[in-house]
């Protein structure tokens, strides 16, 4: 989305304003260029376990907490805690898998993801686990935040 800025103050040549959400922007002669991170939070919903699967919803978010507008990249890395100072033992049966939104690229198996959300900022995942191991989700946001989900672990 591209938003044009009201303000403008010369900086060494440069034309620099405010874009429509308090941003930071630059402009150049015919175009806005936005030089402030979109994405720096999000919200981990972890659903009920229904037969050993557990549906998870990231919602990634804006510095004002709305759902952003486009499509953005983020890592995941299964966790043995909340702090996130351990990797899983084994990261489930199955483990994370991509569920109806975005996509999720395998980076080391079970353990480590690259996920790309829905131009509504949406990824929708699944656990699955026939066992109990306890896991938390993970999640690396562009501008280097972390999103600890709560606790991933099935009966």
């Amino acid at each position: 989305m591209t938003t044009q800025p009201r303000t403008y103050k010369a900086i060494m040549g440069k034309r620099v304003g405010l874009g429509a959400y308090g941003q930071v922007a630059s402009q150049q002669p015919s175009q806005v260029i936005d030089i402030t991170p979109k994405c720096v939070d999000a919200s981990i919903t972890v659903g009920a376990e229904a037969s050993d699967v557990r549906a998870i919803t990231i919602q990634l978010k804006d510095v004002h907490g709305n759902a952003i507008d486009y499509a953005e990249t983020v890592d995941i890395v299964m966790l043995l805690n909340s702090g996130g100072t351990d990797f899983v033992a084994t990261g489930g049966s199955t483990g994370i898998a991509i569920g109806a939104s975005g996509k999720l690229l395998t980076i080391i198996a079970k353990k480590v993801f690259k996920a790309i959300s829905t131009t509504s900022g949406v990824i929708a995942l699944t656990w699955t686990d026939t066992g109990t191991e306890a896991a938390f989700l993970g999640l690396y946001l562009p501008n280097g935040t972390r999103v600890i989900s709560s606790t991933l672990q099935n009966a």
